[in-house]
């Protein structure tokens, strides 16, 4: 008789081939322990072996779960895998920081759907109050507590992180153990400094926006403005500030300030960290009059007082110009690429490429046709038809050149526009992505900028020259308004590269919005796949990607973790066997509890971030809709900034008001809009707004031939304005043609809503 199997080996092995990953290249590490995985901020990750394009679509990959947190989430998710845990053996964590000073460490391997399961640690650093006095609406919570991504020392278990507590509006920086409760592996520090000339920190009004950066054992922490370039009491301006601490024992090291002379050179570049190179920093700041305003920097750190000493600049000819408008470079965040390249642009769309060591430009004409360097790397794509009549100014801006797009649809922005306001623009936030495995002779570097398609662009390794024209162009843009798209990218080193992205479904400025992750395959940005989930967009944050999962931040209160659908992961036939006798034996999860009724609408609500989301405040109570379904509904009254008819289906309206100084200068005072919330146990809970929803109300609404939302409303294709699914049909709405009923549904319309 042939020898069988002990079972009960098999039984013991199982969940350590599922943990270990059995067909991981030796050596590597699926860990995400700073933002953007890596000092150079490239946002690769290439031991990713279960995560391949012909796998993720709707069939086999989507949501395993989702947690409930307090507060939204702007830091990115982070993660350790093996983490020897007191009380709880070792665990696969998730680091979890949100904007009222929570910290979190969930078990990533955990798929209960219960969004209420218990984190393995959690910990609150500090009070998060309300911010007093209010800052501008580019922070609708009006709380920062933790703002700035943490960073994780894997080799001593310690995670750095810094919290504003809003009782005395103080900053201080963190040392916890990751692996015992989130205690205190040193005593925490209260952030405080004075440059060389005497100008000292102000915490009233600065932000740590830039992510943590650790190098060679000392921790760095960048500071812009606390909101919308709002000065210190009194008058004082704010700075941009760069302080180090020593990692072992928190003492401070280094303190540089951008702007001593004149102010402002805040460092905020949509929350991606500072570049770190041997003992070289890189960053890149915003508005300022000074010699640092709109600006890229280069630092040298030393044992020298005052610790970081300036060694180089790059400033644009036309930088006084981007600070008259607030069309800063700083904006956007640099990228590392091998060897010795510093690629990064700002809301003008512009790339620069400099040399690492001088920030000179390396790649640049002599005499650029419009005096300005650098190139065109993205197009404010709704505005770039040359036939069409030009845009006029925005009347109602603080900033007299910045563009009107919306008096007359479709006008055109000519590209030497783009630096006379950000709704001019493109709009570079945060860092681009690298693929560096791409090709043995080129690497990919990606970016989804706002208002334009996104792009890939081939970087040649052995010119280190970057393609100034797209490589690869999606036929998915970003929204028009802010805020562009947010990427990470896996890989199985120069196979099965995917790209994920995050991005708002509407305006993310001003307001929160729904967001959406998406899936490309990152040889020919096909889009794989995407989810909405009804969790609104968690800004200039990008998903994290480790062991088969993809981590999104979302601002709902909530983490999503996707992965492969059991037994569908590709791997050895071990790995195969191993996942199915460990779902065997593993206790089965109770059903994830649906919302009915009311608690669904409450829910629905408060997922779009209730009184500070997009909808509004309350226009009636939840009500029956009295029908044989059993339907409930509740209206609402919202007011929407910013580029309206790409966020709900209403027409921007222009009021008299001036805008308020330090609220919206921008953009004016907003269009109120009406929206609903409608459920059904056949639906579920989903919203609809503006003249999509007084359409289907005239039509009979619920009980009409649509019947209920089927869908939450959203960007129709091709930016043409909004679309809304409903059980027997579709409303399609723009500004020009209005809501146009389809009583069946139109594949071409939108194929990723088909059944």
């Amino acid at each position: 008789m042939a020898a069988l199997i002990d079972l009960t080996v098999v039984l013991s092995l199982a969940p350590l081939f599922v943990l270990s990953g059995c067909d991981r290249p030796p050596g590597s590490s699926p860990d995400v322990l700073t933002q953007h995985n890596d000092v150079a901020r490239s946002g690769e990750t290439l031991v990713e072996t279960r995560l391949q394009p012909r796998y993720v679509d709707g069939s086999t990959f989507g949501l395993l779960y989702d947690r409930n947190v307090d507060g939204g989430i702007v830091a990115q998710p982070l993660y350790v895998h093996g983490v020897r845990t007191v009380d709880h053996g070792p665990r696969n964590l998730i680091f979890i920081a949100t904007e009222t000073n929570w910290i979190y460490a969930f078990d990533a391997d955990d798929i209960n759907p219960d969004p209420d399961t218990k984190p393995i640690f959690s910990r609150q650093l500090a009070a998060a109050g309300r911010v007093r006095p209010a800052i501008c609406d580019e922070t609708p919570s009006q709380r920062v507590g933790i703002t700035s991504t943490p960073v994780i020392d894997a080799a001593d278990g310690t995670l750095y992180v810094v919290a504003r507590d809003s009782n005395d509006n103080q900053y201080t920086l963190h040392a916890l153990d990751i692996a015992n409760k989130l205690g205190d592996r040193r005593p925490p520090v209260r952030i405080a400094a004075t440059a060389g000339d005497g100008i000292a920190f102000n915490a009233e009004c600065q932000r740590n926006r830039p992510a943590l950066l650790l190098l060679n054992g000392v921790l760095y922490v960048a500071f812009g403005s606390l909101g919308c370039d709002r000065d210190c009491p009194g008058g004082v301006p704010y700075r941009g500030w760069v302080l180090g601490y020593r990692a072992r024992d928190l003492v401070p090291t280094g303190v540089f300030c951008t702007s001593p002379e004149s102010g402002h050179a805040g460092i905020w570049q949509g929350g991606s960290g500072l570049i770190g190179a041997g003992d070289n920093l890189y960053f890149q700041t915003g508005n300022g009059p000074g010699r640092l305003g709109n600006a890229f920097v280069e630092l040298r750190a030393s044992e020298a007082p005052p610790g970081l000493a300036l060694v180089a600049k790059y400033q644009p000819a036309n930088h006084e110009a981007l600070d008259r408008a607030d069309t800063d470079l700083g904006s956007g965040g640099p990228l590392l690429l091998p060897p010795d390249r510093l690629v990064g642009g700002g809301k003008e769309g512009r790339y620069f490429v400099l040399d690492a060591a001088t920030l000179s430009l390396t790649q640049d004409q002599p005499t650029p046709p419009d005096g300005r360097a650098g190139f065109q790397a993205f197009v404010n794509s709704y505005h770039a038809a040359s036939d069409r009549p030009s845009c006029g100014v925005l009347a109602h801006s603080a900033f007299p050149t910045n563009c009107d797009t919306a008096t007359i649809p479709r006008c055109y922005v000519a590209p030497v526009r783009y630096q006379d306001g950000e709704d001019c623009g493109p709009n570079i936030n945060g860092g681009p992505v690298y693929w560096s495995a791409a090709d043995p002779r080129y690497g990919l570097v990606y970016q989804m900028a706002g208002r334009d398609y996104l792009k890939a662009f081939r970087y040649d390794k052995s010119t280190h020259h970057l393609d100034q024209t797209p490589f690869l162009t999606s036929t998915v843009r970003a929204e028009e308004g802010m805020t562009g798209g947010f990427a990470s990218l896996s890989a199985n080193g120069d196979r099965d590269a995917i790209l994920w992205i995050s991005y708002p479904l509407g305006d993310g400025q001003w307001q929160n919005v729904p967001g959406r992750l998406a899936a490309f395959d990152a040889t020919t940005l096909r889009e794989l796949w995407h989810d909405d989930g009804g969790y609104l967009f968690a800004k200039f944050t990008p998903p994290t990607v480790a062991d088969g999962k993809v981590i999104r931040a979302t601002h709902s209160g909530k983490v999503a973790v996707y992965g492969l659908r059991p037994f569908s992961s590709p791997g050895s036939w071990w790995r195969r066997l191993a996942e199915r006798v460990a779902a065997a034996v593993r206790p089965a999860a109770p059903p994830r509890r649906e919302l009915v009724g009311r608690a669904a609408l409450d829910e629905k609500y408060r997922l779009a971030g209730g009184e500070t989301g997009f909808l509004g405040v309350p226009a009636s109570d939840a009500g029956p809709v009295r029908d044989a379904a059993e339907g409930w509904y509740r209206d609402f009254r919202g007011l929407v900034i910013g580029n309206v008819p790409s966020t709900v289906a209403t027409r921007p309206t222009t009021r008299p008001e001036p805008p308020t100084p330090g609220k919206r200068p921008w953009s004016g005072p907003g269009t109120f809009f009406a929206s609903s919330i409608y459920w059904s146990a056949r639906t579920g809970a989903h919203i609809v707004t503006g003249e999509i929803r007084a359409a289907w109300l005239a039509r009979g609404g619920p009980a009409g031939p649509l019947g209920y939302p089927a869908a939450d409303e959203q960007p129709a294709p091709g930016g043409a304005g909004r679309l809304c699914r409903f059980e027997r049909g579709e409303i399609v709405w723009s500004a020009a043609e209005g809501a146009i009923v389809h009583p069946q549904l139109h594949p071409q319309l939108h194929p990723q809503l088909r059944p």
